[in-house]
């Protein structure tokens, strides 16, 4: 689920933006939200406003269960009893190419420049969005939800920590070393006890975000793209050195001991009047970890620079392919895309994400907003939005987000905003079908499997660093198809450029 959600004016829903001539249309739809949202999409009031404002109404076909949902899908390549469109789809790009190869979706492609003109010019100025929601072979048989500030795995830093012990934001990477050894040394926490953890991390994939302070960033099948040739992060010529200055930390207790042994649930804290113990925190938010009350005494350290350049590895993509479809049964793609395409406008993003003005929520006199109150009843999500459980269709407003009236949400906001100039694609998008989805994946249980076992022994020094265990790691690498590995994603590569 994405984090930031937009607002929406009541005079744009009712007047600016209404569809009068497809008034009195009605088209059935299908899809999933899961059940845990405690969502009804016949009492929901997106919907209910997205009918004042269009004219079209719908009969439901609502999935809860996931695999009811997925099993949904598979009966629907018989092309009976389909609806007209697929609303909060989940489609994976494997069942995308087969619903597409069975007939039973469409290529909405030659529609979108007259019919969803917002979508249409998002993609055209956004290339690499196009590229993730167009299929191999160039059709878009699937709209997107596009989130224009995704969440980061990042590094947070207890701020309070840096000015109380006079220290600035680290720049590369002896600074931040040097900066955990001060956390662990100098009592920052202010409570007479050596109680702190410099750096607290689950697992080797967050600590695999580490290694762009030495150039490697790659993604979460070990796997970059250069200049048209796949590689293997773990043979890098850095990869070793790497695993030398994570040892180093360990054994001088700057991480977390616990760092490959426990869940996220476990190292969480809930009582904002305890001690902080962390310094350094990789995750996606800090108060997912942290109680809300210190998300102020936490900022982003920008990448740390690795000879002259400053890169970090996407966690997450803006676009969220497989949202919306329209099936071959439906007698008028053109109605449904004018529908969907609101939905990619800032108007359409805030009615989905928060309703409407003087009801939902206000506007206060210096430009910031907040919800009114029966928007902050535990139900408001289920009764009013419809961008929390399964993707929608759609966009985020993260400029509306920033103006929110909590000093610990916009600082977030802004936090993850300092990322954005620096976070990479390390391979470029691509749609497996399902056999190269059953091709891929049992190389990649073995082989990622391996990389992070091999990680952890290094680091809590199980293996010693030295070319006698580097060249078992690459025997080991082998016996596990690493060469059949790397040949499927040149291919990927290949296919992608003959396409062009």
């Amino acid at each position: 689920m994405k984090f930031f959600r937009t607002l929406i004016s009541f005079i744009a829903v009712i007047c600016i933006t209404a569809i009068p001539a497809l008034a009195g249309s009605e088209f059935t739809m299908a899809g999933y939200d899961p059940e845990d949202v405690y969502r009804s999409w016949e009492s929901n009031l997106f919907f209910e406003r997205m009918e004042e404002r269009s004219g079209i109404s719908f009969n439901f076909n609502q999935f809860t269960d996931k695999k009811a949902w997925q099993d949904e899908l598979k009966r629907y390549k018989s092309g009976k009893n389909l609806p007209d469109v697929l609303f909060k789809a989940e489609l994976s790009p494997a069942m995308m190419i087969e619903l597409y190869s069975e007939g039973v979706i469409i290529d909405l492609k030659p529609y979108l420049a007259e019919h969803a003109p917002n979508l249409w010019k998002l993609l055209n100025d956004n290339p690499e969005y196009m590229e993730e929601t167009s299929l191999p072979t160039g059709e878009i048989v699937a709209l997107p939800h596009i989130d224009f500030m995704p969440l980061q795995n990042c590094m947070w830093v207890n701020t309070k920590w840096l000015n109380r012990l006079g220290l600035s934001m680290p720049e590369d990477r002896e600074s931040f070393t040097e900066m955990l050894i001060a956390f662990k040394n100098e009592d920052p926490n202010g409570n007479g006890s050596s109680d702190e953890i410099p750096l607290s991390f689950i697992g080797a994939y967050d600590l695999k975000y580490l290694a762009h302070s030495f150039g490697i960033v790659a993604n979460d099948f070990n796997i970059y793209e250069k200049d048209g040739k796949a590689y293997f992060a773990p043979l890098d010529n850095e990869f070793r050195n790497f695993i030398k200055w994570l040892r180093e930390l360990y054994d001088n207790k700057l991480l977390d001991e616990q760092g490959f042994f426990q869940a996220d649930m476990l190292r969480r804290v809930t009582d904002a009047k305890s001690t902080q113990k962390y310094g350094v925190l990789v995750c996606p938010i800090v108060s997912q970890v942290l109680p809300q009350e210190w998300s102020k005494d936490y900022s982003v350290i920008p990448p740390l620079e690795f000879e002259g350049n400053k890169i970090y590895r996407r966690l997450s993509s803006p676009v969220t392919s497989g949202t919306f479809v329209i099936t071959s049964k439906c007698e008028s793609p053109e109605t449904m895309l004018k529908w969907v395409d609101y939905l990619y406008s800032l108007d359409g993003a805030i009615l989905a994400s928060e309703g409407i003005e003087n009801i939902d929520y206000v506007i206060d006199g210096d430009g910031s907003w907040r919800k009114t109150a029966s928007a902050q009843s535990a139900d408001f999500l289920s009764r009013t939005a419809i961008t929390t459980g399964a993707a929608p269709p759609g966009i985020t407003s993260t400029s509306f987000q920033d103006k929110f009236f909590d000093d610990n949400v916009r600082h977030i906001t802004q936090q993850i905003k300092l990322m954005s100039d620096y976070v990479v694609s390390t391979f470029p998008p691509i749609n497996l079908s399902f056999q190269q989805e059953e091709e891929l994946i049992p190389m990649q249980d073995e082989i990622g499997r391996y990389v992070d076992e091999s990680i952890a022994r290094w680091v809590i020094g199980e293996w010693d660093i030295d070319d006698e265990s580097f060249k078992e790691f690459e025997s080991g690498l082998r016996e596990r198809q690493l060469e059949s590995f790397m040949a499927f994603w040149q291919q990927l590569l290949d296919n992608r450029k003959e396409a062009k």
